[in-house]
């Protein structure tokens, strides 16, 4: 279960391969809008938006681009072996009578390995394998939770030139199974929370759910870049359907985004 409101910001350069005399270093600001459940699973919605500061490097280990936060270990033509991290905006507001009373949802984050099959690709294009391992934390900046560890096989399709144009379409089908401690954070109600309509229930690990993306993403301009994406979540058979904070067997997902970054180094990229 894809757990980052970064809806689709990872494809955002999918039009411009590697290899391509990329910059070293890009910085500037990214901004996006997205309509988004509360958690997976979860009955209400919200949009969301943000504007942040926003840098990629590039460099021969260590990597922050369309990828993540990463540190490349291993890389081979067909296998890359890398560290990477992942982040979710918290929920506040319980005003949703699903949780109400109940504690608020933290910022949660997760930094792990991952395995990348590119055997398949065909000059950037075809699919890829992401095989994602993460320990998952929580934080309201006064706290640290650990949330346990989620494992996420991924796999990617990106076409390019979608209509004959330089856009590209990048489409992922990710299951998600999760430890009961990331399970409990979002589905278990103890006993002292217990109303009338919300029983009692202890959180179980197992599967969590399918994620299918479709996002279209294009590079207009040297450092600009958009995307817009969509994300059905399928929790049909999940190991806690029978939560009652587990309310909608299914969600969507909808943003777009914008990425700018004037200023950018000369110094070219290896890879």
């Amino acid at each position: 279960m894809a757990l980052t409101l970064a809806l689709g910001a990872g494809s955002v350069w999918a039009d411009e391969p590697a290899g391509s005399g990329r910059p070293l270093w890009e910085v500037g600001v990214a901004a996006g809008v997205g309509h988004v459940p509360d958690y997976p699973g979860a009955d209400k919605a919200r949009t969301r938006g943000i504007v942040l500061p926003y840098a990629v490097y590039r460099g021969p280990v260590l990597r922050v681009d369309e990828g993540g936060v990463r540190g490349r270990v291993f890389e081979s033509p067909d296998w890359s072996f890398d560290l990477s991290a992942t982040a979710a905006f918290n929920v506040r507001d319980n005003t949703n009578t699903t949780r109400e009373g109940m504690p608020a949802l933290d910022y949660l984050f997760g930094v792990g390995p991952q395995w990348i099959y590119k055997g398949l690709q065909t000059r950037g294009n075809g699919p890829t394998l992401h095989l994602k391992l993460r320990a998952l934390m929580s934080t309201d900046f006064k706290r640290l939770d650990e949330r346990g560890v989620s494992f996420d096989p991924e796999v990617r399709w990106r076409f390019g030139r979608i209509g004959g144009t330089p856009a590209a379409l990048t489409l992922s089908l990710q299951p998600t199974w999760a430890s009961r401690a990331l399970q409990a954070y979002f589905y278990e109600v103890d006993p002292s929370q217990v109303t009338a309509a919300r029983p009692a229930y202890r959180a179980r690990a197992g599967y969590l759910g399918t994620d299918l993306g479709a996002t279209l993403s294009h590079s207009p301009a040297p450092g600009l870049s958009w995307f817009v994406t969509a994300r059905l979540s399928s929790l049909h058979g999940a190991a806690n359907a029978d939560s009652p904070l587990l309310r909608e067997r299914s969600n969507v997902s909808v943003g777009t985004g914008l990425i700018w970054t004037p200023w950018r180094s000369s110094a070219r990229a290896a890879d």
